[in-house]
């Protein structure tokens, strides 16, 4: 009965905002003050795509394939692989972790089969910030909404890898550095809709593959979902909580952000089991 009433109340409040057409979407907005993101989007838990803010970045213009491959050479790098078998690639991404050149990765990655095979996520991040160094000095920073300090961690890979729906447990900034990507977000309080199963997790990888059972699924019917395609040049703020799968449409290179000039600490509460 509690859980109930708890779902009852996630969607009525849903429900409200479905009253005002600005309450809900993705909005692109240019210009947006550090100000008025705070309080209309970080806050108000609320995505947005910020469009603008890397137009002077080099990265934008520099960061083909055969730049990548200059720039980092043989330099050794951790990456996802072997994904495409595995239906539970992404919590399975300690099993998954490969190493090699990187300039033999980029080759890999160009092949028109690629798939979702061989992805180097945020999750090898750490292990690959001295390698991916050179590629620093090509950026800009974002400093209306992030901390001094912040350092982006890097997507790069083919058309056709997919994140799985899942939510975080910190606000992100998606920053799309080259190519493109197609997300679909859903509302924190779609939890009951998502079949959340494990940690972050949904039991449904992918909710636009044409193989779905709804019938299956019925808890789907009716959950709020918010296509995005997220353009070259373009960063999208993911909230806290908020559902999210993504799909790259080309060779994509991505760079995520958390490291916000407010409070973004909500993970070490998160119940763990």
């Amino acid at each position: 009965l509690a859980l109930a009433r708890r779902e009852w109340l996630l969607e009525t409040l849903e429900r409200q905002r479905d009253l005002a057409p600005s309450a809900v979407g993705i909005e692109r907005r240019a210009g947006l003050s550090a100000d008025e993101f705070l309080e209309r989007y970080y806050a108000a838990n609320r995505p947005v795509i910020l469009t603008g803010e890397m137009k002077d970045w080099p990265a934008l213009k520099l960061w083909t394939p055969d730049y990548l491959k200059a720039r980092v050479g043989p330099a050794v790098v951790e990456y996802q692989d072997g994904r495409e078998a595995d239906p539970r690639f992404e919590r399975d991404k300690d099993a998954h972790r490969a190493y090699g050149r990187f300039d033999t990765f980029i080759d890999r990655i160009r092949a028109p089969d690629a798939g979702n095979n061989a992805y180097m996520t945020a999750y090898n991040a750490a292990a690959n910030a001295e390698a991916l160094a050179p590629l620093a000095a090509d950026l800009g920073r974002l400093d209306k909404f992030l901390a001094p300090d912040a350092a982006g961690m890097m997507w790069i890979g083919p058309a056709g890898t997919l994140t799985a729906l899942h939510h975080d447990l910190t606000n992100n900034l998606i920053a799309q550095i080259a190519g493109r990507k197609r997300v679909l977000a859903l509302p924190a309080a779609e939890v009951g809709r998502l079949y959340n199963d494990q940690h972050v997790f949904s039991r449904l990888t992918d909710l636009e593959d044409p193989a779905l059972d709804f019938a299956a699924f019925p808890r789907l019917n009716g959950a709020r979902a918010y296509p995005v395609t997220l353009e070259a040049g373009e960063i999208l703020f993911m909230p806290l909580a908020w559902w999210h799968q993504v799909r790259s449409l080309s060779f994509s290179v991505s760079l995520t952000y958390t490291a916000f000039r407010w409070p973004n600490d909500a993970a070490p509460s998160f119940p763990s089991g």
